[in-house]
């Protein structure tokens, strides 16, 4: 027989939407938990767990200093075709900008990097506190 709604400790209700795929981690996840019922497992996951946030500001940022570096390439290259030359300064631009464009993508990989480990850290470790940044 079901409770009614007035009885029941948590009268809120939510609802989740899950791949069988997701809902099936869910299920390994609840057994290695000891196999608590999901709405008691559902319930100390969403109030224990640490919310990752990621900001992508740099990354459009990036973007847009790609989107510069590329229009002045394509530009260069346009002068080339139409005079079927380039000076050494038109050259040394170039090379210039090919070189500010690898440096702005490999700084912002590698702090990329360094934001996956230490969120790999976070979750292997199952609490943020226990990571040593």
């Amino acid at each position: 027989m079901k409770q009614s709604d007035e009885h029941r400790t948590r009268s809120s209700r939510s609802t989740v939407r899950m791949t069988p795929e997701e809902r099936e981690w869910v299920n390994f996840r609840i057994a290695t938990a000891g196999n608590p019922k999901f709405n008691a497992y559902a319930c100390r996951a969403l109030l224990t767990s640490k919310i990752i946030h990621v900001d992508f500001t740099d990354t459009k940022e990036l973007i847009r200093q790609m989107a510069r570096i590329g229009n002045n390439l394509n530009q260069l290259a346009h002068v080339a075709n139409e005079n079927e030359v380039l000076t050494q300064e038109q050259m040394n631009m170039v090379k210039s900008e090919v070189d500010d464009l690898f440096w702005a993508v490999n700084d912002h990989l590698l702090h990329r990097l360094d934001v996956v480990k230490h969120y790999e850290r976070v979750v292997l470790n199952g609490n943020h506190k226990n990571t040593r940044d």
